[in-house]
């Protein structure tokens, strides 16, 4: 098999695809000197992670307020002996109870995304309960969706000059993976990578660890928003008790890896540190929609994580952990491991192990190094491209290929056809980095369709010929050039482009 051209690597497995520019007349530097550029910011008006919170709250403050007028208004018809006047036939009870699940706190997320783990019943009567009245919400604010998320991040994509850059960031977003699986995640899910992620792409892993750790998404959506310890002030009054799932998935995936020495003692004395780490949700606070430290709520007294002693001191102790977790040698091997997995192959060598190992260690977890040493390892530039790449990463490389957002059928929906819905992984170890986690019969048939529709809404405006020789140039296999340059069509040339090894692996 002879060598794979090293500008295909390039803008392959360190980039989003070919842009409009052409290939790099020297792949390496262009690669290396990508770290030293900033990320751009997404365009156009997105909440932050606060802004959505308190839309999500003020939103459902005033659907319960409308829904109480209508309360009041049902009995004051009765005491008048009015049938059903202003509250339709539904019954104060019923009314009560729709109000309370549009309360702060409660389970309706007020958009487009609700939690998925309510019951098949439940969810029938909430329905049939919203059912019976109307709200006018015109005029009230609503959080921004995901699809509007996404569509910025395509947008900031297509033109970035740091496509090294981006894919690390999609890496790191899975690596500390928040699926919008519940309604106050899909809300902040967005915002978490703008604001966890992407500002520490090439900063410190241990930045990204405590913003990470310490983000409402993440707190939401592994449930330690309501952990309290059972010794705290509130927990000897009987509310609820201790979640683990945060700290499990800290010590498990985050940092230290499943091999990374932890017992089942240490996830429990973690759980109790993360204890009383919740999210605001008061509309009359300032600190609405931000992370907040309940001492009330969390378990006193010290700590033993990885056998060393942590001391009760509030907000401190959880710092410390965090700390030390980012400079634990398991967790340098754990990381580099993932690492060199996403961007190598599933095997890599111990050689480029031993060399990202080493850079994470001797820098403290700087992964601007990290990134530096794995496009400096030869390794990096010999290894032929295994891996088919994800739907998201597919789609960035043909917005940057044509220079322009795909018009219909959106990208957006195109993800979820393609089984990988944005910012949706099926678990908290996000998705899958196998060489072939995509090469299913259903994932591939529905990238041809995209690609086939793509085609013909996009192809007549491509010079098929002059976009290989020029755009291409030089990264396209003999093999792939000619087939393409034979297609009966412009239509039929892009399709074969786009569904060629050349641009689905990396």
């Amino acid at each position: 098999m002879e060598p794979t051209h090293p500008s295909l690597l390039a803008v392959g497995r360190f980039g989003l695809g070919a842009s409009k520019d052409g290939p790099p007349s020297d792949p390496r530097a262009y690669v290396d000197r990508q770290l030293d550029v900033s990320l751009p910011s997404y365009q156009g008006e997105l909440r932050d992670t606060p802004g959505q919170l308190r839309t999500m709250v003020e939103r459902r403050q005033y659907q319960r307020e409308k829904i109480n007028e209508k309360v009041a208004a049902n009995r004051e018809a009765k005491r008048k002996g009015e049938a059903s006047a202003g509250g339709g036939d539904m019954a104060d009870g019923e009314m009560a109870a729709a109000a309370n699940e549009m309360a702060p706190g409660g389970g309706m997320a007020g958009d487009d995304d609700m939690a998925m783990d309510d019951g098949m019943a439940r969810r029938k009567k909430r329905d049939k309960r919203r059912g019976e009245f109307d709200i006018d919400m015109t005029g009230v604010a609503k959080a921004n969706n995901r699809a509007e998320d996404f569509h910025a991040w395509l947008e900031s994509v297509r033109d970035s000059p740091c496509p090294y850059q981006e894919r690390l960031a999609l890496y790191w977003g899975n690596h500390f993976t928040v699926a919008a699986v519940k309604g106050k995640v899909a809300i902040t899910v967005g915002p978490f990578q703008r604001e966890v992620v992407r500002p520490n792409v090439v900063g410190s892993f241990h930045d990204m660890l405590v913003a990470s750790t310490t983000h409402p998404s993440m707190i939401f959506y592994l449930d330690n928003e309501r952990s309290i310890g059972p010794k705290s002030k509130v927990g000897q009054r009987g509310k609820r008790g201790i979640n683990e799932n945060l700290a499990r998935e800290v010590l498990e995936l985050h940092t230290l890896g499943a091999d990374g020495g932890y017992t089942q003692a240490d996830v429990t004395s973690f759980a109790n540190v993360l204890s009383g780490w919740t999210v605001d949700l008061n509309p009359e606070s300032d600190a609405c929609g931000t992370t907040v430290f309940k001492e009330a709520w969390h378990e006193p007294g010290a700590k033993t994580v990885l056998g060393k002693r942590y001391a009760d001191d509030g907000e401190g102790q959880l710092r410390a952990i965090l700390k030390d977790l980012a400079e634990h040698p398991s967790t340098a091997r754990h990381v580099s491991r993932r690492f060199a997995r996403a961007f190598v192959a599933d095997e890599a060598s111990p050689a480029l192990l031993a060399a990202l190992e080493r850079s994470f260690e001797d820098t403290g977890g700087d992964l601007k190094a990290l990134a530096r040493t794995l496009a400096r390892h030869d390794e990096a530039w010999t290894a032929q491209p295994a891996k088919l790449r994800p739907p998201i990463e597919f789609v960035a490389s043909v917005a940057r290929l044509l220079g322009a957002t795909p018009r219909p059928p959106v990208p957006y929906v195109a993800l979820v056809a393609m089984g990988q819905p944005y910012l949706t992984a099926p678990s908290p170890k996000g998705w899958s980095d196998d060489d072939d986690a995509w090469a299913t019969s259903d994932g591939i048939k529905t990238r041809l369709d995209w690609a086939q529709d793509l085609s013909a809404r996009h192809a007549d405006r491509l010079n098929m010929k002059q976009l290989v020789d020029t755009q291409l140039a030089g990264l396209l296999s003999d093999e792939t050039r000619t087939a393409v340059l034979r297609g009966e069509s412009q239509e039929q040339a892009l399709t074969l482009l786009l569904l060629s090894p050349d641009f689905q692996r990396r």
